[in-house]
């Protein structure tokens, strides 16, 4: 029973981080493209609370399967931009 009740509430966080981490990952590739920087020239130009909000979002073990699945929906729907 704490199975399921546990996996829901995981299934239910990832579902819900998708839009999230999608909009991150949205908002970081428009960045890059206006300043022509690189990710690391990027990251070294934020601020510290910016850069561990970046961590937050992108390095966390329990954000990791709705990052993957957010960059997929994300290449699927801008792969034509990278061909032109």
């Amino acid at each position: 029973m704490e199975f399921w009740i546990i996996g829901s509430v995981l299934a239910l966080y990832f579902i819900v981080m998708i839009p999230v981490q999608y909009g991150n990952i949205t908002e970081t590739k428009k960045e890059l493209k206006k300043s022509g920087k690189t990710h690391n020239e990027m990251y070294d130009d934020m601020s510290f609370e910016q850069q561990q909000m970046q961590f937050n979002l992108q390095g966390s073990p329990y954000t990791l399967p709705a990052s993957l699945i957010a960059e997929f929906i994300y290449y699927l729907r801008h792969r034509k931009e990278k061909v032109a």
